[in-house]
């Protein structure tokens, strides 16, 4: 890697980049858009509803999903009236809700939470299973505890979490579902090895289970087995090409092996599919079109991430390299190491 490459990637310490920064959650309190809106998406009896699509003002925006948790997040929003809205939920009632955001001059970001229960639509209230057909045959015991385990793991006790992961698949050992929460409450607190052995407990349950599956994908990019990480999420996209995750840590999986034309299609993919959502790929493309001598094509890319995140960390930083990679600024004569 050249010295340039090392001076950019000391700047945009790629490796893992959406989960840490998005765990980072650091917010500025003297410039616009840091204010958040998060929430929880659940079903009349308070079960989470994963991958409801969640549409924050105009359509033509990006929707967010929501996680294993039932939890989604609008990051970098302005004073405003935004109407929040779910209306493709299959067996759901439409919803709609208005929500004001303001930030007073001067004041730090703030956020702002929200609880949405989605009612059954007429005719199908006698299904309890349609939102949540996979505890079917699972014990009440077990479903009881697991459901214990995911308001814990809301409230930030993951430890609480993984014990009470722990007593349902002990009272029912097959039980695919909690064996993935549990691989995601380790990854929380890193512990990785745990995390891995908890997906790979839940293949075995259900070989085809696409949770658990783009899961590990996740947690081998941040173990940094990146060739073990290509063949998983290769199959992750095999299963749902829809999906901006998977393309966005494949790329990041490939382009740690020096792929970089293949990883920069993965890339391009997962920004089509997710937009700002998946905006740590601009980053990655910088390295990449750098790492070719492409100074316009990183500069261009490091100024719509900037644009997307401009209370970033280290935006200053990426500022400097913007000018640096248009030649107006001369670079830094002893650069930092590279992050690991």
């Amino acid at each position: 890697m050249t010295t340039r490459l090392l001076r950019l990637a000391s700047c945009l310490a790629v490796a893992c980049a959406l989960a840490s920064s998005d765990r980072a959650g650091a917010q500025s309190t003297s410039t616009p858009r840091t204010l958040i809106v998060t929430g929880r998406v659940a079903d009349a009896d308070g079960w989470p509803i994963r991958g409801a699509r969640i549409h924050i003002g105009s359509r033509s925006k990006p929707a967010a999903i929501t996680d294993d948790n039932g939890n989604f997040t609008f990051r970098g929003l302005v004073n405003g009236d935004y109407t929040i809205s779910i209306d493709k939920e299959k067996d759901l009632e439409p919803f709609s809700q208005s929500v004001t955001i303001i930030q007073l001059p001067g004041s730090p970001g703030q956020n702002y939470p929200l609880s949405i229960r989605l009612k059954i639509k007429p005719g199908t209230a006698t299904k309890p299973g349609v939102v949540n057909a996979e505890l079917a045959g699972v014990p009440e015991n077990a479903v009881a505890m697991y459901r214990k385990a995911a308001e814990l793991g809301n409230a930030g006790d993951h430890e609480g979490a993984i014990a009470q992961l722990n007593l349902a698949i002990a009272a029912f050992p097959k039980f695919m579902l909690a064996y993935n929460d549990l691989g995601v409450q380790y990854m929380k607190i890193n512990g990785l090895q745990k995390s891995d052995e908890a997906f790979i407990a839940a293949l075995k349950i259900e070989p085809r289970a696409y949770a658990p599956l783009v899961n590990r994908g996740i947690l081998l990019v941040m173990m940094k087995r990146y060739a073990e990480a290509e063949l998983v999420l290769r199959e992750v996209i095999m299963m749902k090409d829809d999906q901006a995750v998977g393309h966005y840590f494949l790329g990041q999986a490939l382009a740690n092996q020096g792929k970089f034309v293949n990883a920069e299609k993965e890339l391009l993919t997962a920004i089509k599919l997710g937009g700002d959502a998946v905006k740590e790929a601009h980053r990655l493309l910088a390295i990449i079109y750098s790492s070719s001598g492409d100074k316009k094509g990183a500069s261009d890319e490091l100024e719509t991430y900037l644009k997307i995140a401009p209370n970033a960390p280290d935006a200053e930083q990426l500022r400097h390299v913007i000018l640096q990679l248009k030649g107006l600024e001369k670079p830094m004569s002893t650069p930092a190491k590279p992050t690991q």
